[in-house]
């Protein structure tokens, strides 16, 4: 999707638009209205069900990266990544959203109605020149047996590693240059995944309490129970996320990522410490 202006300057909403659906964690009905934004203010959510500022996306504003990526503490949002995923690869630098409680509606597990609802509302170019990071050194955090790292170029592009365990596939890849491929064709429709063996657990802890087959990848005991989308769905879904968390740069980015047995907290460790380095 073309930004329809000069792709060097920030761009915004055209128009308002409205998605629904269950909040994958809560279970709960949820909305998100998003709405255009001034230049120069980056991507705010809004709670209409409480009073309070505005929640900047920015890196200082995470509060939580398990299962999810969590703004604002108790009175923030929650489940951000794909809504942030999607801005950032369309190119959405500005923009207001309007969350109907502490959490985003998670729709069919993927960033794909996010898209055809950005793409619904068009994109109006605005006067202010995009913020642009360069990777100026590389750059590389890890954990266990994962890690990710940030290397030098004069474009973007990412790889992400994931592994599904027995009885799954095993190690898989998924590249994404947006140079090269359509964000909206190959990576977007990737959906959220998980393992059905770790449901109570989820559950008792109060996440994936609106997850079920009709917006989760899941894994069963002799293999997915529902159809994958693609061969490596779970890999270009670790994309989808990986582009959400470091849309928290508020910065188009230069600069090539590997990530392998990431999750989001390796994510924002990794942007955390680009921020750190400058660009």
């Amino acid at each position: 999707m073309r930004a329809g202006g000069d792709p060097g300057y920030e761009h915004t909403l055209a128009g308002p638009v409205t998605l629904r659906g269950i909040a994958l964690h809560s279970g709960r009905p949820a909305e998100m209205r998003l709405r255009p934004a001034p230049e120069g203010t980056g991507i705010r959510f809004r709670r209409t069900d409480t009073e309070g500022p505005p929640i900047p996306a920015t890196l200082d504003m995470v509060t939580g990266s398990t299962s999810c990526v969590a703004l604002g503490g108790p009175r923030g949002v929650r489940m951000v990544e794909h809504l942030l995923s999607a801005a950032w690869a369309l190119g959405v630098d500005n923009l207001e959203v309007e969350v109907s409680g502490e959490e985003l509606p998670g729709l069919d597990g993927s960033a794909l109605p996010i898209v055809q609802a950005i793409r619904q509302a068009g994109l109006r170019p605005q006067g202010l020149p995009r913020r642009l990071l360069r990777v100026r050194a590389p750059c590389w955090v890890e954990e266990g047996e994962g890690c990710v790292v940030a290397l030098p170029s004069g474009r973007f592009a990412v790889t992400c590693v994931v592994t599904v365990g027995p009885p799954g596939p095993g190690d898989m890849a998924a590249t994404y240059d947006p140079d090269r491929e359509s964000y909206e064709e190959t990576i977007a429709p990737a959906r959220t995944w998980g393992y059905e063996r770790d449901a109570e657990a989820l559950w008792a802890r109060g996440l994936a309490l609106g997850a079920s087959l009709d917006n989760t990848l899941v894994v069963g005991g002799s293999g997915y129970l529902n159809p994958p989308r693609f061969s490596n769905e779970p890999a270009r879904h670790k994309v989808v996320d990986l582009l959400g968390d470091l849309a928290l740069l508020g910065s188009r980015i230069a600069g090539v990522f590997v990530a392998v047995r990431a999750g989001h907290g390796l994510h924002i460790a990794l942007a955390r410490a680009l921020q750190a380095q400058g660009g």
